[in-house]
């Protein structure tokens, strides 16, 4: 399967002076948090632009509240940007970047069987972000 790169600046979401910020994107090219990002609301846009530079722009060990930010799967983990309603998994890797990789609107107080769904896609997600880096083919050369 040939690997559908896209544009750099698709890619980037934030890069501050401690984290840079990027969205995922499958073999096919697809940016699934992404694509979610741009069907919400904007004041919801807003809240998650405003999370995301409080964290690349603050040191590493800076703390966010759990009500912005938490980890959801220890064992892959896998954290979760919390504007609102809405709930956007990611992960760091080893240089500083933030992989932000699927999104979902939370369903209630405690995670429904969709939800649970959505995490286990971005472990997914991230197995694959793992592997494609280690062949050399995550970044067009």
């Amino acid at each position: 399967m040939k690997i559908v790169y896209p544009k750099p600046e698709d890619i980037l979401f934030h890069e501050g002076p401690h984290f840079t910020v990027e969205w995922y994107y499958t073999d096919a090219g697809h940016l699934p948090a992404l694509e979610y990002y741009r069907r919400m609301a904007e004041i919801d846009q807003h809240k998650l632009k405003l999370i995301v530079k409080y964290m690349a722009d603050n040191p590493h060990g800076t703390q966010l509240p759990m009500s912005m930010y938490r980890i959801e799967d220890r064992a892959n983990k896998i954290f979760a940007f919390k504007p609102r309603a809405e709930r956007f998994f990611n992960f760091t890797t080893e240089g500083s970047t933030v992989i932000i990789t699927n999104a979902y609107h939370k369903h209630s107080q405690q995670m429904t069987k969709q939800d649970l769904e959505e995490l286990r896609t971005a472990g997914r997600y991230r197995q694959d972000f793992l592997r494609r880096i280690k062949e050399g083919t995550y970044y067009e050369a």
